[in-house]
């Protein structure tokens, strides 16, 4: 169920954290028609492709917003729920060290595969060698799930595996909730993920053969809203959470606002730097007539 869970790490660098500029180089008067043509490229890009991936599911998203008056023992309580569901194969057998796991039992996967660097397998074993774009009717036989047209069965990638075998309560909670061991997901991000995605709801439809997770669908979207809107408490000291970050969407808006700030940056240097060059060739231009003349002057009253 949570093959899919690390899938956008692209937010892993904070907009606010400071970036060297190009303009501040010695190389960016050379290089600035360039770099403005390749952030214009880029920005381009951004704005083709849309806000919200279909892994996340189709449509607007409105995240829970953390309660003004929270209750950490609901909070708590919730995510002992969520816990329930976490460990359960449907979801712990990709939430592993680094071969996964198969069955109800959770037994080593046959064939013996691989995560490999992108969580999709290691040639010639990757996970689209045995599943495809849907489950297969015969019991036990591989799952499939398709994403954006493609097989998209996967793993957690390398460096971010989110491995939670053996963990349970305020540990298992924290590497849930923590950017740096859930794929770099605000509290917005992550119940956007448990609710939305889609291998995530494959959880509750994974073909004929497996067993379903503890508690059903609509139960589980709650209970993560729950634990969110009371603070997203992991144990009984720590403080709550006040807020709970930015959507995926807003992360996107936020690339794309950059970006156009750069390409603006760049253009606006280009056009400083070419005026200048106007500039310093017209004062030298002048300054060599004014030479030329003055020579000249010189050379008549020198003859006889």
């Amino acid at each position: 169920m949570g093959a899919r869970f690390a899938r956008d790490s692209s937010w892993s660098i904070p907009l606010s954290s400071p970036l060297w500029s190009p303009l501040s180089s010695p190389l960016w008067s050379p290089l600035s028609s360039s770099c403005a043509m390749a952030c214009a490229a880029v920005l381009g890009l951004a704005l083709s492709t849309p806000l919200v991936h279909a892994a996340d599911g189709p449509g607007s998203f409105t995240p829970t917003p953390i309660s003004a008056t929270p209750n950490r023992q609901d909070g708590l309580a919730a995510f002992a729920q969520l816990e329930r569901v976490l460990k359960h194969p449907r979801c712990l057998n990709c939430h592993v060290p680094d071969s996964p796991l198969q069955g109800d039992f959770s037994r080593l996967h046959y064939p013996p595969v691989q995560r490999g660097a992108d969580g999709k397998g290691v040639a010639p074993l990757q996970c689209t060698t045995c599943h495809s774009t849907r489950n297969s009717p015969l019991p036990h036989a591989p799952p499939g799930l398709e994403t954006d047209g493609k097989p998209g069965w996967h793993m957690p990638p390398a460096n971010m595996k989110m491995n939670w075998v053996g963990l349970q309560g305020a540990a298992l909670c924290k590497v849930f909730r923590e950017p740096r061991t859930n794929g770099n997901r605000s509290l917005a991000m992550l119940e956007q993920h448990m609710v939305t995605d889609h291998l995530v709801a494959w959880g509750w439809q994974p073909g004929p053969g497996r067993s379903l997770p503890p508690l059903d669908k609509a139960s589980f979207d709650e209970q993560v809203r729950a634990w969110i809107r009371n603070g997203a408490p992991c144990d009984a000291t720590e403080p709550l959470r006040k807020s709970v970050g930015t959507t995926k969407a807003d992360a996107t808006q936020g690339v794309v606002e950059h970006l156009r700030a750069l390409a603006t940056d760049a253009t606006d240097a280009t056009d400083a730097t070419d005026a200048t060059g106007v500039a310093n060739a017209t004062g030298a231009t002048g300054a060599t007539n004014a030479t030329g003349a003055t020579n000249a002057q010189q050379a008549s009253r020198s003859q006889p």
